[in-house]
């Protein structure tokens, strides 16, 4: 088989994404070929692509297809090893086209610190025939550092598989900051495949499970779609029992949905707790937050505001909870978090999704003795609902320093029209 053009490589990448490519650097230009992506992860990628073809050599097996590796610095015709570009903020994908089968394929490139100038990389024929069946298709190769999964697409789904690509990659990144540093070290085929394997299942956990469901069901659930979990697998990546692993998979998860852990999220408890003077400030003080400080004061105001109420409204006392035990109420700010309204406990209160709403558009509001007070606006729907809870006092935290602050009571009212 002719192998391809680089411009043609580059065209059928074009062709196969289609419109999600906001801008690349031109079919014809020289590799790599960049190419910038519709908001999504990964958002830029850079291809070294070559023709895929079958071995066809008495010492390579016969199912099995490869390609030549040759990447621009290497120096033509000296063994030197060589790497890509790997600057910037970019997903590399080292693949294959094969025109016969219609099918790309893609290696581990964050597996490997250079290429030597000689180098073939592998794929199974079976590997091609299931992405031919299934659009995508995939398979433990012992190859790079520690063992790797080779990805196999068809044209169309070429933006599954380069997804899959970057979640690999970003999973084993996720792993390394949880895991013993030599987790993926290996000394034998079967070490190789362990890792592979949990690779595959901590990738369905994360993509393939309902986030809402507890660790343990998510486990099930992942082994079930993927790769059961062993002792020996466990033992391969450094893990004691299920129990270290769903520690693991819950420091992963966070990490991998941008929710902060629950270290985090405990260190800022005491700014939310703290005492306030009897004249706080409404807004929070000029102070440079991280984004992963600002989810954890978030997710620690959340906390605090539902334990002090007990995780029940403090207006209508519903403590409803979801099938996976999340509770309803949610934790509300009195003085407007749009209007930059501090994360403290006392300028918060739990209310259920109804009583929250009807709080922050101004139907209710309370007095300085936390009586309710409603909107006087008889002709619109929603009036005869909230009016009977007029003078009522809502339910409060035992504790003094954890309920409302009359200041934020005061604004409050003050921006929804009631002291006029």
């Amino acid at each position: 088989m002719a192998p391809l053009e680089k411009s043609e490589l580059h065209s059928l990448v074009l062709e196969s994404i289609g419109s999600d490519v906001v801008r690349d650097n031109g079919i014809e230009s020289d590799p790599p070929f960049e190419v910038h992506l519709e908001k999504d992860r990964p958002s830029q990628c850079r291809f070294y692509l070559f023709t895929l073809t079958s071995t066809g050599s008495e010492d390579r097996a016969e199912d099995e297809y490869r390609i030549d590796l040759r990447l621009p610095n290497h120096a033509k015709g000296e063994v030197s090893p060589a790497a890509p570009d790997r600057s910037g903020n970019f997903l590399i994908l080292i693949g294959g086209y094969n025109p016969e089968r219609k099918v790309f394929a893609f290696w581990d490139d964050d597996l490997y610190d250079k290429y030597a100038w000689v180098r073939h990389l592998q794929i199974k024929e079976g590997t091609l025939d299931e992405a031919e069946a299934k659009g995508v298709g995939f398979q433990h190769r012992k190859g790079g550092s520690g063992g790797e999964t080779v990805i196999a697409a068809r044209k169309d789904s070429l933006r599954r598989a380069i997804r899959m690509r970057y979640r690999i990659e970003h999973v084993r990144d996720l792993l390394s900051e949880y895991l013993p540093d030599d987790w993926r070290n290996i000394s034998s085929r079967d070490d190789s495949i362990r890792i592979h394997r949990f690779e595959l299942f901590v990738d369905y956990f994360l993509t393939q499970t309902d986030q809402t469901h507890r660790i343990p069901e998510r486990c099930n659930r992942a082994e079930e779609l993927s790769h059961q979990i062993t002792f020996n697998i466990l033992n391969q990546i450094g893990l004691t029992d299920k129990s270290a692993l769903y520690d693991v998979l819950t420091s992963v998860g966070h990490d991998w949905s941008g929710e902060p852990t629950p270290t985090e999220i405990e260190s800022e408890r005491d700014s939310v707790e703290e005492p306030i003077p009897s004249e706080p400030t409404l807004t929070e003080e000029e102070e440079e937050f991280t984004e992963a400080q600002r989810r954890a004061r978030d997710s620690a105001f959340t906390e605090s505001v539902r334990e002090a109420y007990n995780n029940s409204c403090a207006i209508c006392g519903s403590n409803r909870v979801s099938p996976a035990g999340n509770p309803e109420v949610e934790a509300a700010h009195i003085y407007p978090k749009s209007m930059n309204g501090r994360d403290h406990i006392q300028n918060g209160i739990a209310l259920c999704k109804l009583h929250h709403w009807a709080f922050d558009c101004g139907w209710i509001s309370l007095s300085d003795d936390y009586e309710i007070i409603v909107k006087d606006n008889p002709e619109l729907n929603g009036y005869d609902e909230f009016n009977p809870l007029e003078g009522d006092r809502i339910r409060l935290p035992e504790n003094d320093a954890k309920k409302p602050h009359q200041k934020f009571l005061a604004e409050h009212r003050q921006l929804n029209g009631f002291d006029s």
